[in-house]
Order: C-alpha cells, then structure tokens, then sequence
C-alpha cells in the first residue's frame, strides 16, 4: 500500500511535467497541395498569446527555414484587450518580411462583443503590423504579385493564380455569402481559403476550394479516449463528427484542421503537440 501511495503522485508530478513539456514544443509540418501554382503558405493558429510557450525566435527560424510567400493566421491571438501589448511585441519580434494575411477567431469576435471599441484598435494594430484582414473577402495572389479581386476582374491572365479568401468564423453569426466563393474554381488555378472554426466547411459550396484551412479545436488540447472531449463537452458539429486535426474531407471540400500553438485555460498540451504548418499550392 505505501509504495501506491508513493507511485501516483509521482505520476502525476512526471504527468504534470510531461504535458508542459509539450506545450512548449512545437512541429512544422509539410503538405502539398496539388495545383503547382509555386506558392507557398505558412499557417499559424490559436496563438493565444496569455498561455503560449512558444517563442517568438523559434517561430522567426521556422519562418527562415520554410521560406514562405505568404503567412496565413486563422485567429485567436488573444483572451482580452489587455493582451494586445503581448501579441504584438510577439508578433513583431517574429519580423516576417513577406505578406500576411489573417482573420479573427472566436476569441476576438467575443472581445469586440464585450468591448466594441477594441475592434478598432485591434485592427489598427494589425494594419500597423502589415496583417491584412480578410473579413469574407477574397484576394488574387500569384509569385511574387498579389491583387484585390477587383483588380483581378480587370485582366485576362489568370493563369497560375490563386484565390485566397478569408472567411469570417463561423461562430460570429455571419456565415459567407457563398455567392463570393461560389465559380472561383472555374476561374483560377487553385482556390485556398482559411478561417478560424472548421464548422464553416459544412456550410460553404461543395467542391468549391482546394483547400479550407482552420483551427479552434486544438487537435485536443488534452487528448482524451474516445474522442470524449468533442462529444462531451464540445458543440462543435465537425468534431462530434470525428474530425478535429489533420485532414477531412466535408461536402466534397479538402479541409485541414490545425493543432494550433497556443494553450487555454490550462497550460498544458497531452498528445497533441502544436504546430505551424506549410503548404505548398
């Protein structure tokens, strides 16, 4: 008896310390995309800089090392309006120097909720930082050129480009008007879009982008048996279907759902260590 006494706090101590460990950790992973435009995206997710234990330095080599064109953020950066002076200092030490596009997660859009006069802030912020917002918005990117959908009606090369569009999270209230999705297949290479909440991807067209690429779930933050977490004590429609990392395919639309490199509510990760993400279009 005394030696189980002895042996599970140990345990949990050794737990404990495990689970912090990988939150600290993070991967880069590696996905190809199948149009062959030469593009190249990195993506970040749920950055959730209160709890995040993933530097600022780490991320600015994994950005040397990628060598990415464009750098995507699907959201969640930050808890409250007091952590904006956290975010961008992290942001600005990680000093990417090619264009970057985001847009809000849950987190903001409750911020802007409580607090209507962060929104503004919060996106001066951005702008300042060179982030572009994409608010349901879609952008032309090609090698080394990038347009607004406007300016891409007004030429007849649309050969090798890609229509980027930022979709509001789902859990704003707003869904997209899927008339702004909806032909851009038939137009461009290759379409990519990201959003914060993968729930987006049951209610946008079918077989309407390459690529739909989200977050919020944290692949499972804290790794439970039987996908318990997402039927228990989750809403999220996608999740409760099986889907909370990597790939799915929903209404016949490719969708990655990434781990995130953030933490909430416990700084902890177990069996779901965050990650940046590349994907070659």
């Amino acid at each position: 008896m005394t030696k189980w006494y002895i042996f599970v706090p140990v345990l949990l101590i050794v737990l404990v310390i495990y689970m912090f460990i990988q939150a600290q950790a993070f991967k880069i992973r590696y996905h190809a995309i199948s149009a062959k435009t030469g593009l190249r995206f990195l993506h970040m997710t749920d950055i959730h800089i209160s709890l995040l234990f993933v530097s600022a330095r780490r991320i600015r080599k994994a950005i040397e090392k990628t060598k990415p064109d464009y750098i995507l953020f699907s959201g969640d950066f930050l808890e409250k309006p007091k952590d904006l002076k956290k975010l961008v200092k992290w942001l600005k030490d990680i000093n990417f120097k090619v264009p970057a596009y985001a847009v809000p997660g849950n987190h903001e859009h409750r911020c802007f909720r409580k607090h209507p006069e962060f929104r503004g802030i919060f996106l001066k912020a951005m702008q300042e930082l060179g982030i572009k917002i994409l608010d349901n918005d879609v952008v032309i990117l090609k090698k080394n050129k990038r347009q607004s959908l406007a300016d891409e009606t007004n030429t007849t090369d649309k050969s090798g480009a890609i229509a980027l569009i930022g979709i509001r999270d789902y859990q704003s209230g707003d869904i997209i008007d899927n008339q702004i999705i909806s032909g851009l297949k038939d137009q461009y290479k290759s379409v990519v879009a990201f959003t914060h909440s993968p729930d987006i991807a049951l209610h946008i067209p079918e077989n309407s982008v390459d690529i739909l690429i989200a977050g919020h779930l944290h692949g499972g933050q804290i790794w439970l048996p039987f996908n318990l977490e997402y039927l228990l004590l989750r809403k999220d429609k996608v999740s409760k279907m099986g889907y909370y990392k990597d790939f799915a395919t929903i209404r016949n639309n490719r969708v990655y759902i990434s781990r995130g490199l953030g933490t909430v509510l416990i700084p902890f990760r177990f069996l779901s260590i965050p990650e940046i993400t590349v994907f070659d279009v």
